[in-house]
């Protein structure tokens, strides 16, 4: 079973870099590709409020707002996949991502950080292993 969900989490993950969108991915799974997409391709759609990028131990500031980004999503993404505390959406794992920030890229898994209100979920933070 968790093989069929990982499966077609990187299946979502493949549609949305493409382009195409699939009305059946949970809320939160979509909340955060269209975050990341927002982000990746300097958008901003998707991309709300303030949000904290931790990029190999700094922290780089996103405002949706002012639209300005210190730190820049290299596309595409791959691999999300839900992370749960005590049964309760907390955000989600990105298997390999590619960040630009402080003049270096970093390449690994990342962490998108989520808070729930009234059913729609908020892209808070963005940690780069």
């Amino acid at each position: 079973m968790r093989r069929v969900m990982v499966l077609a989490i990187a299946l979502l993950a493949l549609l949305g870099a493409a382009g195409a969108t699939w009305a059946q991915a949970p809320a939160h799974i979509q909340a955060v590709q269209d975050f990341l997409l927002g982000w990746g391709k300097g958008t901003w759609e998707g991309v709300t409020g303030k949000v904290v990028v931790k990029v190999g131990g700094k922290e780089y500031a996103l405002d949706a707002e002012a639209k300005k980004a210190d730190a820049q999503l290299v596309l595409p993404f791959k691999g999300l996949t839900t992370v749960r505390d005590k049964g309760k959406v907390t955000g989600v794992t990105v298997d390999s991502v590619a960040v630009k920030a402080g003049g270096e890229q970093k390449e690994g898994k990342a962490t998108v950080s989520l808070e729930e209100k009234d059913g729609k979920f908020t892209v808070t933070g963005v940690t780069v292993e």
